[in-house]
């Protein structure tokens, strides 16, 4: 049997800032027409980073030991949105489910 705890409020994060870019692209468009460049424009995700106040909830679910120490990560690590991760696979790698920051307003509820 699994057990399960879920964290949850406000937080100030550090975020990437995405900026739209016009791109040259190379294409063919059919067998008559040829081949031709035009420009495009796209959302790339730049180096600068910046503070937004956010609200997100982590659940876990998993061995005790593991859902602690997960807990005490979360506490630096803030949600991208709703996450609902195994503690075991957030131990691993927590950049891959939140941001740097830290809490406003949080609660923790186990059930």
């Amino acid at each position: 049997m699994t057990k399960k705890i879920a964290i949850y409020g406000s937080y100030v994060a550090k975020v990437p800032i995405r900026q739209r870019y016009w791109k040259w692209i190379y294409h063919r468009k059919g067998a008559k027409a040829g081949k031709r460049w035009y420009k495009r424009r796209v959302w790339k995700t730049t180096s600068r980073m910046k503070k937004v106040v956010l609200s997100g909830r982590y659940e876990f679910y998993g061995k005790g030991k593991d859902l602690y120490k997960a807990i005490l990560k979360a506490l630096r690590v803030m949600p991208k949105g709703f996450v609902d991760v195994s503690a075991e696979m957030f131990l691993v790698d927590p950049m891959r489910y939140g941001y740097e920051g830290m809490w406003v307003d949080r609660e923790v509820v186990s059930g």
